[in-house]
């Protein structure tokens, strides 16, 4: 077939594609004309931005002085950590090779009372019958343990408040922490709290504060305070205290299903 049969049979054809063909160059110039430029300038920043990501933007001594100053901060976190925690003494912990865990609990409340009573006797300081604390009657012992360190704090917290001339301690109260037998668990740091109400005249109440941030005898750590006049008594301050003892855990902890 010559080239000019094939013309003839399909003219329509070859004009219907050169026609589009003309009209796709026509609308490439068009918009090349008018984005192309900045298409071109995209692609070139573009370019150059994967050019930066592939160098390294820190040397060696960057990277070697950002791992000291984690390792320097781990310290410090650790270190603030062992601050907060409340370290129990010898005598407040659980023997494993002792007797009952309730038997060492009411052993030490016996003889924290006996000790406390012999020095508010001599100050002339009113204490609570029994210290104010409340019978146990359980045998479990997560639950000994922590009613033990808070048996430390309490003695801790009485014999400053004897030294500073406070004339009375009328509230003594232990709460545990809601999430020590509940499904949630304990979170990061578990507070047991020691709940105190007091009356002395005021330069008494501001020696007492004192003491309970002594350095010497380490400092007690204060959720909250509030101190006023005591009613009918405008020579007499009332300090409601809450004290924590703080343990804290590694992970949460929670009950499994």
């Amino acid at each position: 077939m010559d080239l000019e049969s094939y013309w003839q049979e399909n003219k329509n054809f070859v004009l219907s594609v050169a026609g589009g063909a003309m009209v796709f160059l026509i609308l490439f110039l068009v918009l090349d004309s008018s984005y192309g430029s900045e298409v071109r300038s995209a692609r070139a920043r573009v370019s150059r931005e994967r050019g930066k990501l592939a160098q390294s933007f820190f040397s060696q001594s960057d990277l070697s002085r950002a791992a000291e100053e984690n390792e320097s901060l781990l310290r410090a976190s650790d270190e603030l950590a062992g601050n907060a925690g409340f370290v129990p003494r010898p005598g407040f912990r659980l023997d494993p090779g002792g007797t009952s865990p309730s038997n060492q609990y009411f052993g030490r409340v016996d003889r924290v009372q006996r000790e406390l009573s012999l020095l508010a006797g001599r100050a002339r300081c009113v204490l609570p019958d029994g210290l104010g604390l409340e019978a146990l009657k359980t045998n479990d012992q997560e639950v000994i343990s922590r009613h033990l360190e808070a048996l430390d704090l309490l003695d801790r917290v009485l014999r400053r408040a004897i030294a500073a001339g406070v004339d009375r301690v009328a509230r003594v109260e232990v709460t545990l922490d809601s999430g020590l037998n509940s499904r949630s668990g304990l979170g990061r740091i578990e507070r047991t709290r020691l709940i105190l109400r007091m009356m002395a005249d005021p330069p008494a109440i501001a020696d007492f504060l004192l003491r309970t941030q002594s350095s010497k005898d380490g400092a007690l750590l204060v959720d909250s305070y509030d101190a006023r006049v005591s009613p009918g008594r405008v020579e007499e301050v009332t300090l409601d205290l809450v004290l924590l003892v703080v343990r804290l855990h590694e992970t949460v902890t929670g009950n499994e299903d």
